[in-house]
């Protein structure tokens, strides 16, 4: 009963949305393709099944799972009409498990009444290929939303509007590449699949692709982020501690707050007032305090639906004496044995913020004798075992043409927008260096093959009676 009154509040919500032009409640549990929806890749690679959707519901999710490498899963839906002097607006729900050695493919086609690619960039060139966002989601096993934009023809902007959002956070994490129709268009496509996966376990779930006619009565991206209803669960409380204080401070941390759908904020509470709302942190300092006074503190967790957890447990701490100098974070911060100190907190440097699951950030050059990184997983030697797939340079020119960049290396975009890792991209250099080494060694085994071949062609001319 609980979720009949879910759907019916949802169903009468989305009412007054405009039309949705793809419909995914066609889908049922199975494999391959199904109405409007015809799968990209083998069967196989396509599986539909009930799972937890990015609400923390149970639906059909679209699952692309690799059948053998080098391989797809998704879907190229029907095509349906369009209205070229309008811009439609292109969304999916995409999470990806297991590594990232393939590419999410978000992306659309536009076409003309003959069938010709009629897509444009922003700048006028026609796009056989209008993918609006390539590459990886930006962190494994969370679920983000997808969206781009196919504009009117006569659209003039240059700025893209599309982009990936977290649904924890409400913030656009990744840009996206957007497009336009030509006066010719006159039906477009969704498109979603996985490209190139190599292994079975790593999987790109999608769920709830949409495209809405931009004109006022399309649900907005916070609509789609939190539809109304979907979330009503509040998040569990966290576990409060204090990690320090001085003469007018005290400092915080927390952990173990969860949620259903995310974790998205915290509010801090002293002496049963509120003292501050923070986003995802997991800190924070209380300032402004008096010294040798008992201060009482509690802490609260929010999610995006705006449900608040009950509140932590309470710690009592008070800050120090007006004497001896009064340094804050001195004791229980810093630890020694024997000659080594150990600093337990993060360490921003020409930064006051540290992002999550770092301990140190620094804005600024650094100068050090030797840098030493050690990687987890396996070193690229497995490109010279027997049973590597290596890509041929016919493969690999196609995909350099569809992506603009080597195959499992990030992009320019990628890494204008989160960086390097350097001892992972040190480790794919190296994989790069022994695929190449491996086409020389090929090409050189042909050349002399066919120096061989022509040695042998030349002596049997040679030898030949004189007529």
């Amino acid at each position: 009963m609980k979720y009949l009154i879910m759907l019916v509040t949802l169903f009468g919500v989305m009412g007054s949305y405009g039309q949705n032009l793809i419909d995914s409640s066609s889908w049922t549990l199975g494999n391959g393709s199904v109405a409007g929806f015809p799968a990209y890749g083998s069967a196989n690679e396509s599986v539909r099944e009930l799972d937890t959707d990015p609400f923390g519901n149970q639906s059909i999710i679209w699952k692309a799972i690799p059948d053998t490498p080098t391989s797809s899963g998704g879907w190229e839906t029907n095509t349906f009409s369009i209205d070229h002097t309008k811009t439609y607006r292109f969304t999916v729900w995409m999470k990806k498990i297991g590594g990232a050695s393939g590419s999410e493919i978000f992306a659309a086609e536009a076409f003309g009444s003959s069938g010709n690619d009629t897509a444009q960039r922003l700048n006028g060139l026609v796009s056989s290929n209008p993918i609006f966002e390539a590459g990886n989601v930006p962190n494994l096993g969370q679920w983000y939303l997808y969206v781009g934009f196919m504009h009117h023809s006569g659209y003039t902007g240059t700025t893209h509007q599309g982009g990936v959002y977290d649904p924890n956070t409400g913030n656009k994490v990744m840009d996206a590449t957007d497009y336009k129709f030509s006066a010719a268009s006159v039906t477009s496509r969704h498109r979603a699949h996985y490209w190139e996966g190599v292994n079975s376990n790593e999987i790109l779930f999608l769920y709830d692709p949409t495209v809405y006619v931009v004109d006022g009565t399309e649900p907005t991206i916070s609509e789609l982020l939190n539809p109304v209803g979907s979330d009503t669960e509040a998040p569990t409380a966290p576990s409060l501690v204090s990690t320090g204080q001085g003469e007018t401070t005290i400092d915080l941390s927390w952990s173990g707050a969860a949620d259903n759908v995310g974790v998205t904020g915290y509010k801090v509470f002293k002496d049963a007032g509120l003292e501050a709302t923070l986003g995802n942190v997991a800190n924070y300092q209380v300032t402004g305090l008096t010294a040798s006074t008992s201060y009482n503190f509690t802490v609260s967790a929010l999610d995006a639906a705006g449900n608040e957890s009950v509140t932590s447990n309470p710690v009592t701490i008070s800050t120090n004496s007006g004497s001896g100098g009064g340094g804050s974070n001195s004791s229980s911060v810093w630890s020694e044995n024997a000659s080594v100190a150990s600093y337990a907190g993060q360490v921003g440097v020409g930064t006051t913020t540290v992002p999550t699951a770092y301990k140190m950030a620094i804005d600024g050059k650094l100068l050090a004798e030797e840098v030493r990184v050690e990687l987890s997983g396996s070193w690229p030697d497995y490109v010279f075992q027997d049973d590597y797939d290596l890509m041929t340079l016919d493969e690999i020119k196609a995909f350099i043409q569809l992506h603009g960049h080597l195959p499992n290396m990030p992009s320019a975009q990628k890494v204008e927008r989160e960086g390097i890792a350097v001892g992972e991209l040190n480790k794919r250099l190296l994989e790069k260096i022994e695929e190449l080494t491996l086409h020389t060694i090929r090409l050189e085994s042909e050349i002399k093959r066919q120096k061989i071949l022509i040695h042998k062609i030349l002596h049997e001319t040679v030898r030949q009676p004189k007529k």
